[in-house]
């Protein structure tokens, strides 16, 4: 899959006594920031805290999410690496999505470590995919310019993509800091946040949506002159018009829907085929703990959202147990029954299906005349 650009130690990792080569290779693990030549678990920084636990995901520690200083052991040709004009760092240039006008900011001297092979890999893609966190942090340091970052491969992903769908948070944020772009989407049209959501991944949905600090631009070598760091859209529309908090809620990840509205995405967003709400998806799936949790921990919920059919949740034609349907009810839902000629239609049609010998289907509580 990924040709010329498949990871070789005996390429990237040149001159290295023998005893430090068999560390790294030892050592190589899916994610984490190395502190020191030994790549042991204990000098790996810890995963962000559980937020399960606390309802109140405001009162996370932004701290524990910011990348410590320390060293990285990788070759000295990786670790010497300078450009040789300081303009080909300036991350203040502008970013084009087009391949060649990417290329042409990558140097002659370093045009094989960032440029995309036939499939369009580059060794950043080979690292994470084969999950070298030092090898892909010594790539984002020294990438000329952030457009090195965002070179899609034949699916349309990009690292930070490939570093989600790994579940590498930590890559996910340095590839964040050094200015690779949130917002491309690969060939469904998925960006990266769409694919943390899917995941139910609350460290990359962080790592993707939590402010930059400066000290963790120092620690990456970051130029000082980006003084506007990417934005992230966080009501984004995927190919099939779902924002990641439709994503989030069909999947019944709550601790990401936290985040997601925590962060200001729209609760109310409706999906662009049928204008589906984060609720209307709660009462599609039956997943009662999850509308639950809409219609009491998200103040901004408007219950009353129809589709563009002009549907409320409760007019789904689905079954609605009685004390959420109270809830509902109470929120300004509007009932499955508009009105006293629908409710005796309703009425007719059931006892006609009743009497039939084959009918032999549960009846729809909620169903919609």
């Amino acid at each position: 899959m990924f040709g010329k650009n498949e990871i070789n130690e005996s390429t990237l990792i040149t001159d290295q006594p023998t005893e430090k080569f068999a560390k790294i290779n030892s050592a190589i693990t899916d994610s984490g920031f190395i502190s020191s030549e030994n790549l042991s678990e204990s000098n790996i920084t810890t995963e962000f805290p559980d937020t399960s636990s606390s309802g109140d995901v405001s009162t996370k520690n932004t701290s524990d999410m910011r990348i410590e200083s320390g060293i990285c052991y990788v070759s000295e040709k990786f670790s010497n690496l300078r450009m040789a004009d300081p303009s080909l760092n300036d991350l203040s240039a502008s970013n084009d999505n087009d391949t060649c006008d990417r290329v042409k900011w990558i140097s002659e001297d370093h045009y094989k470590y960032y440029a995309p092979d036939e499939y369009g890999d580059t060794y950043l893609h080979s690292a994470i995919v084969q999950r070298c966190p030092e090898i892909a942090l010594a790539l984002i340091r020294h990438a000329p310019n952030p457009s090195c970052l965002d070179f899609e491969d034949y699916e349309g992903c990009t690292p930070l993509h490939l570093a989600v769908t790994s579940d590498q948070w930590r890559v996910v944020r340095w590839l964040i800091v050094a200015g690779a772009q949130p917002g491309l989407r690969n060939l469904r049209g998925e960006s990266a946040l769409h694919l943390a959501a899917k995941l139910g991944s609350v460290s990359c949905c962080r790592a993707i949506t939590d402010p930059v600090q400066g000290e963790e631009r120092e620690f990456l070598n970051v130029s000082s002159t980006v003084t506007s760091p990417r934005q992230v859209d966080l009501d984004q529309w995927d190919y099939e018009g779902q924002t990641c908090i439709h994503v989030a809620a069909q999947k019944g990840h709550i601790e990401v829907l936290k985040l997601l509205i925590w962060h200001g995405a729209n609760v109310n967003a409706r999906e662009g085929r049928s204008g589906y709400t984060a609720l209307h998806y709660a009462v599609e799936k039956q997943n009662e703990r999850l509308a639950y949790f809409l219609l009491t921990e998200c103040e901004k919920l408007k219950a009353e959202t129809q589709t563009y059919a002009g549907r409320s949740a409760l007019q789904l034609g689905l079954p609605v147990k009685g004390e959420l349907k109270n809830v509902l009810v109470s929120r300004g839902v509007a009932s499955p029954l508009l009105s006293e000629d629908d409710s005796t239609m309703e009425s007719d049609e059931e006892m006609i299906f009743e009497n039939l010998p084959t009918y032999n289907m549960p009846k729809l509580v909620n169903s919609c005349a």
